[in-house]
């Protein structure tokens, strides 16, 4: 029988240590599935980079709405016809839905999308205006 290893930590340093992740991490207040996200900024692009495993690409959507960029989906548990006894289960599934608000200077005409290996990359590119740029100082 496979059980879950735990090491025996001593109750102060569980809390501490507890407090300490719970803010690093999504907060999950139930068995959904919540994809966890990066946004990455070069000096012409932003990205989102979500990971998705398990979830096909017909199951995604991405909308841009004012300034919301949202990706919704589902990932689907696919159940086996065998009977099984679950004696672990982490893995999380369901409906999701995350948002991110961006910034004014998008080229929202030239987003692009790429899933690949369980990973969604957004590319998001600057306008030109937006790009920064070294500004002449004269001489007077």
């Amino acid at each position: 029988m496979l059980v879950r290893w735990s090491p025996a930590i001593p109750a102060l340093f569980s809390e501490l240590e507890q407090s300490i992740l719970s803010d690093c991490a999504p907060r999950q207040t139930s068995r959904a599935f919540v994809p966890r996200a990066e946004i990455i900024e070069s000096k012409d692009h932003f990205f989102v980079r979500a990971e998705l495993p398990g979830v096909k690409k017909e199951a995604l959507k991405i909308t841009l709405e004012n300034n919301l960029l949202t990706l919704s989906g589902e990932k689907i548990f696919q159940d086996e016809k065998e009977e099984k006894t679950y004696r672990l289960r982490e893995t999380r599934y369901g409906q999701f839905e995350r948002s991110f608000r961006l910034s004014e200077g998008i080229d929202r005409q030239s987003l692009k999308a790429d899933y690949k290996d369980g990973v969604l990359e957004i590319t998001l590119p600057k306008t030109k205006e937006s790009l920064s740029r070294e500004i002449a100082i004269s001489l007077n």
